[in-house]
């Protein structure tokens, strides 16, 4: 069983806002949003390398896991098209 929570969601977030708006807790929520950024641009960089193969693939895949479910991946993908 993983020690790691399940992302919070940016409503979530928000809420947290509402409740606590201390500077410690807005100093927090930057760094939310900071790494949050950081992940939607290792998404799409995955996205955009091709093929996984060899240890860059490895590397590649556990990456994927990782950002696979994260609200601020789900939110970027473009819609389906239709």
């Amino acid at each position: 069983m993983s020690r790691i929570r399940a992302p919070l969601s940016i409503e979530h977030l928000k809420e947290i806002q509402g409740r606590n708006e201390s500077a410690d807790v807005l100093t927090l929520l930057w760094e939310v949003r900071r790494l949050r950024k950081i992940a939607a641009t290792a998404d799409e960089l995955d996205r955009s390398l091709g093929p996984r193969v060899g240890m860059p693939g490895l590397i590649r895949a556990s990456l994927r896991v990782q950002l696979d479910g994260g609200h601020c991946v789900v939110m970027q993908q473009p819609p389906a098209p239709e």
